[in-house]
């Protein structure tokens, strides 16, 4: 296997080799030519492009299978993008073999807006760990200094996307009633002056001592940081079903979410978790206090969210249904390695 990268080198497992195409000061004829060279090298069965615009350098390089996978911002904001951009990439997408995306809203989206037919996409989780991300294990309580507080962890990155100064003004509002509550965040790499941002607002409002910033962790402790808290946050203005909410789903906090489309596959509010209005800091208040008021039916929601898990966003099963499509684009590919 191999990947080619848009951006810079990421870490994958042994023997699986990385190429970087850079776009830096690089127009898309020349993106092209070293796409075309770059498949030519590897002799690829199948090029599985994971990002709708990434598709279109690809598609002008490649005539062989080709399979994409839509995340969401990518077609659910299509103001995002200008006319041409939004054009190319719909045109490339529908002439894919295969598209993957991880809701059926998502589907609908890519279906009735980018005209692709629904025989062609699949909805596949890119799946949970089951045996890491679990209810039972340890916690980064004591590494945090956060004892028994009650933690709120806002799952998502640092980015406007996410909406993390709603989260900031919620949990200064619970505060009055809730003086225990302590708000853990994650960046992992996020918009510099979005984070700057956010510390800004965090000192304006007083609760520096009740809040921190954790920076980029490995994967491996990532259980353990969800088991940590009490409560999980995900508020962004549009989502697709983002693989936070699953692992957090596994190991047992409470999730809080944005009443999306896409969400209410998976959170059923006042049943699994709460759905909210991303707009709204004062009910995203109260579902916290709620969510951490330690009531009988509060209690069901970490059993009902595990089992959901396991049985819908297995990495497993979602894995190996992906291999299955693979074989069987494979079956029918004819590929020629022309180099132009």
């Amino acid at each position: 296997m191999s990947v080619v990268s848009f951006a810079g080198r990421g870490h994958y497992p042994k023997g699986v080799k990385q190429y970087c195409v850079g776009l830096k000061d690089r127009g898309p004829r020349w993106v092209e030519m070293k796409l075309r060279y770059l498949f030519w090298r590897i002799r690829p069965d199948i090029v599985h492009v994971h990002w709708a615009h990434f598709a279109v350098p690809v598609r002008n390089a490649w005539r062989g299978r080709l399979a994409v996978t839509v995340w969401g911002t990518d077609v659910y904001k299509p103001d995002n993008f200008s006319d041409t951009q939004w054009r190319e990439m719909r045109h490339s997408v529908s002439q894919a073999d295969l598209v993957t995306c991880d809701s059926q809203d998502l589907k609908r989206t890519i279906t009735g807006t980018l005209g692709v037919p629904p025989s062609k996409v699949e909805v596949v989780q890119w799946g949970v760990d089951t045996d890491a991300f679990a209810p039972v294990g340890p916690n980064m309580r004591q590494a945090l200094g956060l004892g028994t507080r009650d933690v709120v962890f806002s799952v998502r990155n640092f980015t406007p996307l996410y909406n993390q100064e709603t989260v900031v003004e919620a949990f200064s509002r619970l505060r009055s009633q809730r003086p225990n509550a302590f708000l853990l965040m994650k960046n992992y790499g996020g918009d510099p002056d979005y984070v700057s941002r956010i510390r800004a607002d965090i000192r304006a409002k007083g609760i520096e001592e009740h809040s921190r910033i954790v920076e980029s962790i490995a994967y491996e402790q990532m259980p353990d940081l969800y088991r940590t808290a009490d409560v999980t946050i995900s508020i962004p203005h549009s989502d697709a079903t983002p693989m936070s909410l699953l692992e957090s789903m596994a190991c047992g906090p409470i999730p809080i979410c944005s009443d999306l489309p896409s969400l209410r596959e998976w959170i059923t509010d006042g049943e699994n978790g709460f759905l909210v209005s991303a707009d709204n800091p004062d009910a995203i208040a109260t579902r916290i206090l709620w969510a951490l008021d330690g009531s009988p039916i509060i209690a069901t929601f970490a059993t009902r969210n595990r089992l959901m898990v396991e049985q819908r966003a297995s990495q497993h099963v979602h894995m190996r249904r992906m291999g299955q499509m693979y074989d069987s684009l494979i079956k029918t590919a004819r590929v020629t390695y022309s180099g132009n």
